[in-house]
């Protein structure tokens, strides 16, 4: 690992990571500006403007400081694009936590855990009481689900940052790569667009079905962002309303779907693109039997068929899209109810949306690659096997990506729930589920995450949310280079 260190020039790298995050954290700070506005509709709290103001003046000074040589950029490769991604997420989380310290009066702890599964879209709270808080605040967590949703760096890229090489890298390295248009900015344009569209279409939606203003719009963010932070500790259950569950399932799958079927869902105005892609009809495929037996079982424990269907089907829409809404408390489930939940997490959405986990293509193609392979054996020696699933064409080099990626992100999760097992003496099944939906960014809890959790039980769901978030390699790579070549190369100077 170490003689990595004689192919990698530190000064190099130094100038193209500081410039790259330098022009993300513009972005960071810019978002942070914008809850400022929330005082303008509830003046009671223009008290709480500073905490907002001054953290993000902070980080887009720091920003402009830090990329004031962007234009000199010539070359970036994927591991400085890589590391300059993860450093993002971590120092985004790390300046967002004012307004919780300060307005929640949570520790520096809790305040990061907070950030970090609101940017990574994970929705696990150290917050209870939600409604006693101020709407800034509120609003904020939403705020930073939605813009965490889409990414920040692709925020980045449809804001600040120039067309070219570094732009490609960052979009890369943020576990992104379809595009929807040729020019890379065009394509964040473009789903910013679709992105802004579907979440006022939603807001509306829940807005005639009996939600209030404030509620309805926070609510569209963190559905279609996949987050599922709500305003209330219920969640969707405090409605207990039928058809606002029925746009939140609409809203989490619309966030769960790749936007390349949204674009051509909207260029084409045929409902055709949606049902043809080969994510979403392996979607419902996961769906359909999860539904069935989730239900069957949540009978079995005592509940009546329609509140077990409806249950069953809003929970495990909630989990495979990796939003985290729930209706009631998932902790008096049967063990194998949460199972099936969990497993449906690790799933995750469609590649290309703001969902997470394991993602719908990664394991329709491991299933493929099982067929391939018998036809392989089968077949007479030297027959081609077209390698295609849906409208995806794969190399073999695509498959063992796909597996090396699907056995890391499994043994990262096991890891992390014999730690959980063995240090708090919970059950596996609750480790499991805990464990998989912080390292899918669902936000789906059984009662585990809380603020009397051990500080190394935080931090260890802090590194499932936030290796989750940049599906894993980006990760790995930022903890290489720090932990690995970092020391070795000032040790040569």
């Amino acid at each position: 690992m170490l003689e990595l260190g004689k192919y990698i020039n530190i000064s190099d790298d130094i100038f193209v990571v500081k410039n790259l995050i330098g022009s993300i954290l513009e972005g960071v700070g810019l978002a942070y500006l914008f809850p400022v506005l929330i005082a303008w509709f509830y003046p009671q709290e223009i008290k709480y403007v500073v905490y907002f103001a001054i953290p993000g003046t902070f980080s887009i000074l720091l920003g402009a400081w830090l990329g004031r040589h962007q234009e000199k950029l010539e070359d970036v490769n994927l591991r400085q694009a890589m590391v300059a991604a993860a450093f993002t997420w971590l120092f985004a989380s790390a300046i967002s936590v004012v307004p919780f310290i300060y307005i929640a009066h949570m520790s520096v702890l809790d305040s990061y855990f907070e950030s970090m599964s609101a940017w990574t879209g994970t929705g696990l709270t150290m917050m209870s009481h939600l409604s006693t808080y101020p709407h800034i605040l509120l609003f904020w967590r939403a705020w930073m689900q939605w813009l965490g949703g889409i990414g920040i760096v692709l925020v980045a890229l449809t804001i600040l940052i120039r067309p070219g090489v570094a732009a490609a890298r960052l979009y890369k390295a943020e576990a992104r790569s379809e595009r929807i248009l040729p020019n890379l900015v065009n394509t964040s344009k473009v789903i910013f667009e679709i992105y802004l569209v579907l979440t006022l279409l939603g807001a509306y939606l829940y807005y005639i079905n009996g939600m209030n203003l404030f509620d309805a719009i926070t609510h569209a963010m963190t559905g279609l962002g996949t987050g599922g932070m709500s305003t209330h500790d219920q969640s969707i259950g405090y409605f207990h309303s039928m058809s606002i569950e029925a746009v939140t399932i609409f809203l989490m799958i619309m966030g769960a779907v790749n936007f390349t079927v949204h674009y051509r869902m909207f260029s084409t105005k045929r409902l055709k693109a949606f049902f043809d892609d080969i994510q979403v009809k392996y979607m419902f495929l996961f769906l359909t039997p999860t539904v069935l037996l989730l239900a069957d079982v949540l009978i079995q424990s005592g509940d009546t068929v329609g509140t077990a269907l409806r249950q069953a089907i809003f929970h495990s829409v909630s989990a495979i899209t990796c939003t985290g809404f729930n209706i009631s408390n998932l902790n008096n489930y049967p063990e194998l109810g949460k199972f099936l939940i969990a497993i449906l997490m690790v799933v995750g959405g469609g590649a290309g949306s703001t969902a997470g986990g394991i993602k719908l293509i990664r394991v329709t193609l491991m299933y493929e690659s099982l067929k391939w392979t018998l036809q392989q054996a089968l077949l007479p020696r030297g027959a081609v096997i077209k390698r295609k699933v849906g409208n995806y064409v794969f190399t073999e080099s695509d498959v063992q990506e796909v597996m090396s990626f699907t056995m890391t992100y499994i043994a990262i999760l096991l890891l992390g729930t014999v730690y959980m097992t063995l240090r708090l003496g919970t059950p596996l099944v609750n480790s499991f589920f805990e464990v998989a939906s912080a390292q899918g960014n669902v936000g789906l809890s059984v009662g585990i995450t809380s603020p009397a959790l051990p500080p190394d039980i935080k931090i260890l769901l802090i590194l499932h949310m936030w290796i989750g978030r940049l599906e894993i390699f980006s990760t790995l790579v930022f903890m290489i280079s720090v932990l690995f070549l970092a020391p070795r190369m000032v040790k040569r100077k």
